[in-house]
């Protein structure tokens, strides 16, 4: 069995291959771009970037700021782009995704029905969020990143999220009635 390669590298590459960050700025950027299929917490962001700064992958510099902590700003080496553009031309790893509503709801003959009905409208309300927080996403990358070239791809992991979504959506309506006929 081969060893498990730290994924998140890639991301923080990836977006430090827009512009230098620190890891502040890292965990903010990610959290309205990539967040909504890749997540990084600062608990696994300040280890990797260590470790990519150990490989030479990233290089720090360290800004005094006055009446602050210091500020360790990120910057893609050269051969942190080699790794990023190695990485980006392998094949995906498949994986199974890990749902807790999906298990809940299949064990749910030991719960009453009114319990996974309510998760079930929780999950169709926070599918519905999403919607709204897309449409904002798409509309803010549209009017600050007109001409960049990297917009029509940025739309397009938009563009998934969105079917996603949509597809939860009719899931969740089509699993209700099911639910409400079990209740009647």
């Amino acid at each position: 069995m081969s060893a498990r390669i730290n994924q998140s590298q890639f991301a923080l590459l990836g977006l430090l291959s827009f512009r230098p960050m620190s890891g502040y700025d890292l965990k903010q950027l990610s959290a309205w771009s990539v967040g909504h299929f890749w997540r990084e917490g600062y608990g696994q962001i300040y280890p990797t970037l260590r470790q990519l700064e150990k490989e030479r992958l990233v290089t720090k510099k360290t800004q005094r700021q006055k009446g602050k902590p210091d500020r360790n700003v990120y910057s893609l080496t050269p051969a942190g782009k080699t790794r990023l553009e190695e990485w980006l031309v392998l094949p995906a790893n498949p994986e199974v995704p890990r749902n807790e509503l999906l298990l809940k709801l299949f064990f749910g003959q030991w719960t009453p029905v009114e319990v996974s009905r309510r998760q079930v409208e929780d999950h169709r309300a926070l599918l519905k969020q999403q919607l709204v927080e897309y449409a904002e996403i798409r509309h803010r990358l549209q009017k600050e990143n007109s001409a960049d070239p990297g917009l029509p791809f940025w739309e397009m992991t938009l563009s998934y999220g969105e079917h996603r979504a949509k597809a939860e959506l009719a899931w969740a309506e089509e699993t209700l009635k099911k639910l409400r006929s079990r209740q009647s």
